[in-house]
């Protein structure tokens, strides 16, 4: 009985902090504390209608955000699909950790994923998640005016077959190798700038890892290193050695090689960001004093 009580004045305080506009840090950490101190203490149940409160809420408080991605697939899955309040660092995090499994596969339901965590999701290899992106993801022309001054990176809808892979590893050479350069950063969710680094070392590790992230074949993934690199591969024993490196080169290593680059381009995007914020707003006061 005590905990039915308990239980109803969470979700009492729930219905009431989502229906606040505009709230407060100081409502945010009021509701934070009171809910994670006490939901270990109600039913599953409970857990779970409390979980579809706080999913449509964009302000809802990040702990709170946290511990339903962490809870049980059947309170989580929901969550996740649903909720404004996860960004794509959180959604990378939860594919590395969890694999395809239900949480995952509700991450492929959102609307409007980004290119990182698409590519990630593809990587998985799973036919639920890749049916989920199909039958989802479908880009608006709004969602694509929205990135005004950012390339389009969504990457393919769907996996590239071995002839668009052989067209993309003719284009490694140097007439054509800004195109080579794009194609990769399409396919992997990077950044041009990333793409750049790794067709700058092609007999790096690195760039056998984007490759068969990408699904090159053995063959594919030698001729776009004599494109990149034309000098080393006339050598027999150069291109012996790379046959035997791509060879030992997997493909779940390469995922989870590119799903890092992702997260890590993401973490560096944020914190840019967030520079930017905090050297505005050291800005505002002078430009008051000013006027």
């Amino acid at each position: 009985m005590q905990n039915q009580r308990l239980a109803k004045m969470l979700i009492d305080n729930a219905e009431r902090f989502a229906r606040l506009r505009n709230p407060s840090t100081e409502d945010c950490m009021r509701i934070q504390k009171h809910i994670l101190e006490n939901i270990d203490l109600v039913s599953v149940d409970d857990r779970r209608a409390l979980a579809a409160i706080f999913a449509p809420i964009e302000t809802a408080p990040l702990e709170i955000v946290h511990f339903f991605c962490d809870s049980d697939e059947t309170i989580a899955a929901p969550f996740v699909a649903r909720s404004p309040a996860i960004d794509d660092r959180m959604l990378l995090t939860m594919i590395r950790s969890h694999g395809a499994s239900p949480r995952v596969r509700a991450i492929a339901r959102r609307p409007n994923l980004t290119g990182p965590v698409r590519a990630a999701l593809r990587a998985l290899d799973d036919p639920a998640v890749d049916r989920a992106l199909e039958l989802r993801q479908i880009p608006t022309g709004s969602s694509r005016s929205n990135r005004v001054g950012e390339r389009d990176r969504s990457g393919p809808t769907q996996r590239l077959d071995a002839g668009a892979l052989s067209q993309i590893a003719a284009l490694a050479g140097d007439r054509s190798r800004s195109l080579f350069e794009t194609a990769l950063a399409d396919c992997t969710g990077l950044s041009m700038t990333s793409a750049r680094i790794l067709c700058d070392d092609p007999t790096s590790r690195n760039l056998l890892l984007a490759l068969r992230f990408m699904g090159f074949d053995e063959e594919q993934a030698l001729s776009v290193f004599r494109g990149l690199s034309a000098d080393l591969a006339n050598s027999e024993d150069v291109q012996e050695r790379f046959r035997s490196a791509y060879a030992g080169t997997g493909a779940q290593e390469a995922a989870e090689r590119v799903r890092r680059w992702q997260l890590e381009e993401l973490e560096a995007l944020v914190t840019s960001q967030n520079t930017a914020n905090v050297e505005q707003e050291a800005t505002l006061p002078s430009r008051k004093g000013a006027a």
